[in-house]
C-alpha cells in the first residue's frame, strides 16, 4: 500500500469518502482506494473507524474479490466490539456455497477468527465440508481454521479426527497444513500429542519431494513424533531424509538434522552404517555459514549442540576461524566452536588464530581470546606452555586490559600445573601499576602471595580498603602467607593488615578471617609446634 494511505482519519470523513464513490461512475477503484485507507488506519491501531462497521458490511456485496477481502480484515478485527458485526453472516453463509473457492476459503476462514457464539455456530455447520472441498486451497484453509476454531471453543474431538483424515490427502500441500494445524492443537494441548505410524511415516517421506520449503518443514517436525521399531528402520529413515540437507532454505536444512540426530537415537553407530553421514551434515551447517549473521549464530549454537551431544560430525576447524566483519556474537560463539574442536593436532593453527584475536582493536574480543588460551592451556596440557609463552609476549606490550585479562587466567593455569609457569609471575609484576579491575587485581595478589620470591615488593603496590571483598580477602591471605614465609619482614605489614581487618572493616566475610587468622597465628602452639605452623600455612592456602 502506499505510504500516502497511512494517516489516521476519523470515522466520519471515510463514511463521506464512501458515500462520494458510490456518485461517481466506477465505483469499485475508488471503494478500493477507501478500504486500503481503513486498513491502514486499522495497522495504525486507530480504532475511531470500529463506527464503520455498518458502512463496510453493505460492500461486501460488490463483486469484487478485493474488496471483500479488505471487508473480512475489518470484520475480523472488530467484529467482537459491536453486535453489528452480526448483520455479516447472511454474506458469510452465502460466500461459503459460491463456487470461486476463494470466495469459499474466505468465507470459512473469516467465520473461525471471529469468537462470537453465532459466528462459531456458523463455522461449526460448514466447517466439515469444506475439509472435503473439491479444491485443495479451501482445504488447506479448513485445515488452519479447525486450529483457531479450537483455540476459541476448545478441543472438539469430532473436529479433530476430521483434520487426522487430512493426513491421508493426495495434495502434499494439504497434508503439510494439516500437520501444522495439529501440531498447533496438540502445543497447547496437555492430554493430546501427534502420533504418526510406520505407513504414514513413508507417505510423509514421500510427500517431501514435492512439499514446498514450508511444508517440508511441517513434515519433517511431524516425523520427530514417529519412534522407529528397529535400528534397520531407524537407518532406513535417516538415509530417506538426507536429500533435504541440500536444500536452500536454512529452516529444512536445521529441521533435517534435528530429525536426523533424533533417529539417530534409535540406532548403534549410525556412521559406522552410513558413513557419508558426519561428513553430510557437516558440509550442510558449513553451506549455512554464508547465510546472514542471524542465521549464522543460529547454525554456530546448534553445532556446539552436536559438538556436545553425539559428537559424530565431522567439522574443519578453519570454518569457524572468525571473519573481519563478524558480529560480536557470532565471534564469541565460533570462539566456544574453536575451544571444542582444539585438540593436540590442530592446536599450532589455533594459538595462531587467537593470538591474532588479542591483539584486535576491538577490546571484547581481545578479551575473550586471552581467556581462551588459558581455557586451553587447563583443556590440553601438552599445548600448556605454548599458551603461557603467548600469554607472556602478550602482557610485554604493557596494554592494560591484556595484561589485567592474562592475569586472571595465568592465576587458574598455575592452579591446574603447581610449580611449572611461576616465570608467567614475573612478567606480570612489572606492571602492578596498571592493576585496577577487581578480579585481576585479586589473581594477581593471589599469585603474589603464593609464588613470588619477594612478596612484599610487590604487596605494597597494591591498596584493597576501597576495593570490593574479594580483593581484601586475598590481601588478608597473601599478608598471611607473607608473614609465615618471612616472619621479620612481613610482621609489620601483616600487623597493619589484621588490624585494618578485626578493627575497621564492616564486611563480616573479611573480620571472620582476619579474627581467624589472627587466632592461629598468635598461639603459642605456632611457636614450637611445627606441626602447628604447617597446618597453618595449609590452611591459608586457597
Amino acid at each position: 500500500m502506499s505510504s500516502k494511505l497511512f494517516t489516521k482519519c476519523k470515522s466520519n470523513e471515510i463514511k463521506a469518502e464512501i458515500e462520494q464513490a458510490f456518485k461517481k461512475g466506477k465505483p469499485i477503484n475508488r471503494i478500493k482506494i477507501v478500504l486500503r485507507k481503513v486498513l491502514a488506519n486499522l495497522m495504525l491501531n486507530n480504532n475511531e473507524i470500529v463506527n464503520l462497521m455498518n458502512d463496510i458490511i453493505p460492500l461486501m456485496k460488490l463483486d469484487d474479490i478485493e474488496i471483500r477481502k479488505l471487508c473480512c480484515e475489518y470484520l475480523i478485527t472488530y467484529a467482537s466490539l459491536t453486535k453489528d458485526s452480526l448483520e455479516a453472516l447472511p454474506f458469510l453463509k452465502r460466500f461459503k456455497d459460491e463456487s470461486s473457492p476463494i470466495l469459499r476459503a474466505l468465507a470459512i476462514k473469516t467465520m473461525t477468527s471471529i469468537n462470537i457464539p453465532d459466528f462459531i455456530e456458523l463455522s461449526l455447520s460448514s466447517i466439515q465440508r469444506s475439509l472435503h472441498d473439491k479444491d485443495s486451497y479451501v482445504r488447506r484453509t479448513a485445515a488452519f481454521s479447525i486450529a483457531r476454531l479450537c483455540q476459541n471453543i476448545g478441543e472438539k474431538t469430532n473436529l479433530i479426527e476430521e483434520l487426522n483424515e487430512l493426513l491421508y490427502d493426495n495434495d502434499s500441500m494439504v497434508v503439510a497444513e494439516a500437520l501444522a494445524a495439529l501440531s498447533c492443537i496438540t502445543e497447547r494441548s496437555k492430554k493430546l500429542n501427534l502420533t504418526i505410524d510406520k505407513n504414514h511415516s513413508k507417505k510423509l517421506i514421500a510427500l517431501l519431494k514435492n512439499a514446498n520449503e514450508w511444508q517440508q518443514v511441517y513434515i519433517l517436525n511431524a516425523l520427530m513424533s514417529y519412534v522407529p521399531q528397529s535400528e534397520n528402520e531407524a537407518l532406513d529413515l535417516i538415509e530417506s531424509v538426507l536429500p533435504s540437507l541440500q536444500h536452500e532454505n536454512s529452516s529444512v536444512v536445521l529441521n533435517t538434522i534435528k530429525l536426523i540426530i533424533y533417529y539417530c537415537n534409535y540406532a548403534k553407530n549410525p556412521e559406522l552404517h552410513l558413513p557419508i553421514l558426519p561428513k553430510r551434515i557437516g558440509s550442510s551447517l558449513n553451506s549455512l555459514l554464508t547465510k546472514p549473521s542471524e542465521t549464522q549464530f543460529l547454525v554456530l549454537r546448534n553445532v556446539i549442540l552436536l559438538l556436545l551431544g553425539k559428537n559424530f560430525v565431522s567439522f574443519d576447524i578453519e570454518i569457524f576461524y572468525c571473519r573481519f566483519d563478524d558480529p560480536i556474537y557470532v565471534k564469541d560463539t565460533k570462539l566456544e566452536i574453536i575451544y571444542l574442536l582444539a585438540n593436540e593436532s590442530n592446536i599450532e593453527s589455533v594459538l595462531d588464530e587467537l593470538e591474532e584475536y588479542a591483539t584486535e582493536v576491538d577490546v571484547s574480543m581481545a578479551r575473550k581470546a586471552i581467556r581462551a588460551f588459558g581455557n586451553l592451556a587447563v583443556k590440553l596440557e601438552n599445548a600448556a606452555e605454548r599458551c603461557v609463552e603467548v600469554l607472556c609476549d602478550l602482557i610485554s606490550t604493557g596494554v592494560t586490559y591484556i595484561v589485567q585479562e592474562a592475569a586472571v587466567v595465568l592465576k587458574n593455569v598455575l592452579r591446574r600445573y603447581p610449580g611449572r609457569y611461576e616465570y608467567a609471575i614475573d612478567e606480570l609484576t612489572k606492571f602492578c601499576h596498571l592493576f585496577d579491575e577487581p578480579d585481576a587485581k585479586a589473581a594477581m595478589i593471589w599469585m603474589i602471595g603464593q609464588y613470588s620470591k619477594d612478596p612484599k615488593k610487590y604487596l605494597v603496590q597494591f591498596s584493597y580498603k576501597e576495593d570490593p571483598v574479594e580483593v581484601q580477602l586475598a590481601m588478608l591471605t597473601a599478608t598471611t602467607k607473607l608473614y609465615l614465609k618471612h616472619p621479620i619482614e612481613g610482621e609489620e605489614m601483616l600487623l597493619d593488615v589484621l588490624k585494618w581487618a578485626t578493627e575497621e572493616t564492616g564486611n563480616p566475610d573479611v573480620r571472620d578471617r582476619g579474627y581467624i587468622y589472627w587466632r592461629l597465628l598468635s598461639s603459642e602452639q605456632s611457636t614450637f609446634n611445627n606441626e602447628f605452623q604447617k597446618n597453618t600455612k595449609d590452611i591459608c592456602k586457597s
